[in-house]
């Protein structure tokens, strides 16, 4: 009899862990009247790490190496058509705004923004939908993102 088990048991196949996936993705067009880095808080490129099995995801851009140095955890859930939601929240975001005031004098302010980040992203296509909201003004800006599967990481300097 326990030959039978251990010999059931090598028969049946183990669920492999399937290791997180990487995609290098590039900002392909906006949805909003906002262009690339002009202020819409989309940058041009992104590294996502999404690990399904145990619902984890990481988010990585310019912004993001600018404030922490490293790719930060993003809030992942599985949609019931298939898409992938990932969130995650930039704080401590520098900005420069430069006003005309009175006598086409320029004011400069360097304040902070707090952002919030939202993509839908389908893992068939590998293509997605950014959208970025928050700011010291109320704004909403969103991009489209084509990626691709990638055994790499981005690197900023």
């Amino acid at each position: 009899m326990r030959l039978l088990a251990t010999a059931l048991a090598l028969a049946v196949p183990v669920a492999a862990n399937a290791d997180p996936q990487k995609y290098l993705c590039n900002f392909t067009e906006h949805n909003s009247p906002r262009k690339i880095d002009d202020g819409g808080f989309v940058p041009s490129k992104y590294m996502l790490t999404i690990d399904v099995e145990n619902s984890a995801a990481t988010a990585y851009d310019r912004l993001v190496h600018e404030i922490y140095q490293a790719p930060i955890a993003a809030k992942f859930s599985k949609k019931n058509n298939g898409t992938y939601r990932l969130r995650w929240k930039l704080s401590g975001v520098p900005v420069t705004i430069t006003k005309t005031v009175d006598y086409g004098i320029p004011d400069v302010i360097k304040t902070k923004f707090n952002l919030r980040y939202s993509l839908l992203f389908n893992p068939e296509t590998l293509q997605g939908t950014l959208s970025v909201s928050g700011g010291g003004e109320r704004f909403a800006s969103a991009a489209i993102l084509d990626c691709k599967k990638a055994n790499k990481n981005m690197a900023f300097r």
